[in-house]
């Protein structure tokens, strides 16, 4: 399912980037158009999460899983951090973190939920913990801490270990699991390169 694989991880990078470049650019106006732009991802990924719970086609659900995930991010770690009403990404939060990485781990042996609300947890989920883990390091270390180049590389691993298993998969919901777990731990490789200003940023532009 190779081919499959590629088309769910572009179909995703595609909303992942265009939800990544408007926070950029609307980050720019005032507060109230950035709170508003907030509101309609949270609303959007309500609407997906139930439209998950619905479809009946198992390739469509896990999209609406998974993009109910992003925009939920988009909500809660990129607009409330903007705002600073809700800064989930540092330490303070990490009980709350651990405790969502728990359940969802344990969610996702059981299978207690089906496949599209299982993505929208796990990607939300896994956006907010390896922006935890880059954030803080940067917060306490600095973005040249040499920690910083062997925790890049364990990244890229991840994200080749992704790729491997997204081909090798049989059924529809591993693999669009694993692209999805290829685009996530590519784009965090790709944030250190942007946080050791080897090339420049989105919001540099």
């Amino acid at each position: 399912m190779g081919k499959q694989g590629l088309k769910t991880l572009l179909f995703i990078l595609l909303v992942f980037a265009g939800t990544y470049g408007s926070l950029v650019g609307i980050y720019q106006l005032e507060n109230w158009p950035v709170f508003l732009f907030g509101l309609v991802l949270f609303f959007l990924a309500l609407w997906l999460v139930l439209k998950s719970l619905r479809e009946l086609n198992e390739r469509r659900s896990n999209y609406c899983g998974i993009f109910a995930g992003i925009f939920l991010w988009g909500f809660l770690g990129e607009v409330m951090e903007h705002l600073v009403i809700l800064e989930i990404a540092y330490w303070n939060f990490l009980p709350l973190l651990v405790t969502l990485t728990f359940f969802t781990i344990l969610m996702g042996i059981k299978r207690y939920l089906p496949h599209g609300l299982m993505l929208t947890l796990a990607t939300f989920n896994s956006i907010w913990f390896l922006h935890f883990i880059m954030i803080n390091q940067y917060n306490f270390l600095g973005r040249y801490h040499f920690s910083t180049y062997p925790s890049c590389a364990l990244f890229l691993l991840l994200s080749l270990f992704f790729g491997f298993r997204m081909v090798k998969a049989k059924g529809i919901f591993e693999n669009m699991a694993y692209s999805l777990g290829l685009l996530l731990s590519a784009w965090t490789v790709l944030e250190y390169v942007w946080g050791w200003r080897l090339i420049p940023g989105p919001w540099m532009l």
